[in-house]
């Protein structure tokens, strides 16, 4: 039987590790001051002028796709030995994923409760229902909960009338531990267990549409930074580029940022605490990205 910890269970995102550690790996050479166009308008520079919109080169994932992606994780759900009886999906990017809801971490609970057949489940504070119908795109069974009632219960109750009374569910990698304790509490029949064996197969098999949302971010993030690198002068600190490269992202109506390091402190993973300015010949590292319908970029250069 497959069984994991709770550190197993509620351990750090791989991505979210992977990001904090980062090393750079590309450097570029800063420009002498002259080569670099002076600017005492305000205005961004000029090889700031071709960054646009991309426009109608995005196409948002599909509520047809969100369907596809739910049901998938069924499939799997059964195909699994020992299978699942149900998952449990908080807040974060396995429930945009799934549904494309972007919903903020809180303590009050919100889960997708996506049993092994039929629809799936909401569960929402009864405040926040009519925002959440606004935001599904599927079939689904919403479920609500008063401030005087344990949403673990509710949870518990709504699988308990499909006929979920005993088996395993599995929670997603970043549900808050007191998600878990307390719906275990509330649920003693079912086996809590790591999601990871289908909400990971699932996210981690890219689609040809994901794989094009990836490469715009990145095209994005590309053409950022080269604007940024024809406009650095000397003089200007690590905070100056950085706002350079905010500036790059929100032309583009984007949102993204980056990392900036100077000199000898480009050789650090995190750079220094000591205030930077560029310098001639100074090797300058930009570190970063952004999001295109949640498909992130990741560069350095």
């Amino acid at each position: 039987m497959h069984k994991t910890t709770l550190n197993t269970i509620f351990q750090a995102s791989r991505r979210t590790f992977l990001k904090g550690t980062a090393a750079a790996s590309v450097l570029g050479m800063a420009r002498p001051a002259d080569s670099c166009p002076e600017d005492g308008t305000g205005a961004l520079p000029e090889a700031f002028s071709g960054l646009k919109p991309l426009g109608s080169r995005v196409h948002p994932i599909t509520a047809e796709e969100y369907r596809a992606r739910l049901q998938h994780a069924q499939k799997l759900m059964t195909e699994r030995a020992p299978k699942y009886d149900a998952l449990f999906v908080a807040p974060g990017t396995s429930l945009y994923y799934f549904t494309g809801i972007r919903w903020g971490m809180s303590e009050r609970l919100l889960a997708l409760v996506l049993p092994r057949t039929g629809n799936p489940i909401i569960v929402v504070p009864a405040f926040e229902e009519g925002r959440m119908r606004e935001k599904l795109q599927f079939a689904a069974e919403v479920r609500t909960w008063q401030e005087d009632e344990s949403p673990t219960k509710i949870t518990a109750a709504a699988l308990a009338d499909r006929g979920i009374r005993t088996g395993r569910i599995g929670m997603e990698e970043t549900a808050p531990f007191t998600f878990y304790d307390h719906f275990r509490a509330a649920a003693p029949g079912l086996e809590c267990v790591s999601a990871d064996l289908v909400t990971i197969a699932c996210r981690g098999h890219k689609s040809a549409h994901e794989l094009e949302l990836m490469r715009l971010a990145c095209e994005a993030t590309f053409d950022v930074f080269r604007a940024v690198f024809a406009s650095v002068k000397e003089s200007m600190s690590q905070e100056e580029i950085s706002k350079l490269v905010d500036s790059g992202f929100s032309k583009m109506g984007l949102h993204g940022g980056a990392l900036v390091l100077l000199g000898a402190s480009a050789a650090l993973p995190h750079g220094s605490v000591k205030p930077q300015k560029l310098k001639e010949s100074d090797v300058i590292l930009i570190d970063g990205g952004c999001a295109v319908e949640g498909y992130q970029s990741d560069v350095t250069r």
